[in-house]
């Protein structure tokens, strides 16, 4: 009995292996921040504490940011938020101080959410008879992208809103504003 010889060949292939990426930068994105991402802003309902001279009150507020990426094939890397609270001077209206500027990195996949829970804020005023101190009013939330370009801005003031360009050099910690966001010196009584 004859066997036939089998015939082999064989097949060489040559494979180049390229890296795989993942792209999130500002300029590349497909749908942009303000519409992929959900915004949420919470302040704690401000707790007050009894006590002190002239019956003056305590109120602590805790801000908490929510951020919900609705997009499925979109991630949003190497973005940063910085949210601002302030506060009106109870005797003198329309003078507001940048009481916490709370600065965090945002990083969200497709369909992640993050939070971001910034310092409680402590206050000490009076709203019996002469009024002193300054009392929380409102917040500000401003996201840029990882070249500085502003992607969203919010706040419970509109007109913070169009202002957007300037806050992050105008509103410094602890200096007070007039109506328009000038800079003016605390008041004095």
């Amino acid at each position: 009995m004859k066997i036939a010889p089998m015939l082999m060949s064989v097949v060489t292939a040559s494979f180049t292996v390229l890296p795989l990426t993942l792209s999130c930068h500002a300029e590349e994105a497909k749908i942009p921040f303000e519409k992929g991402v959900k915004t949420e802003v919470q302040i704690a309902r401000p707790s007050r504490v009894k006590g002190g001279d002239f019956d003056d009150k305590t109120q602590v507020v805790t801000p908490k940011i929510k951020l919900t990426n609705t997009t499925t094939q979109q991630a949003y890397m190497g973005y940063k938020a910085t949210l601002w609270m302030f506060n009106e001077h109870l005797n003198q209206r329309g003078t507001y101080q940048i009481a916490l500027i709370h600065d965090f990195e945002v990083t969200l996949p497709p369909r992640q959410t993050m939070e971001s829970v910034g310092a409680s804020l402590t206050q000490q005023y009076d709203d019996t008879g002469y009024k002193f101190g300054f009392k929380y009013d409102g917040w500000a939330l401003q996201v840029t992208d990882s070249k500085g370009a502003i992607v969203l801005t919010k706040s419970t003031l509109p007109s913070l809103e169009k202002m957007a360009q300037q806050l992050k050099t105008t509103l410094k910690l602890d200096q007070c504003y007039d109506r328009k966001w000038k800079p003016c010196p605390e008041p004095r009584f």
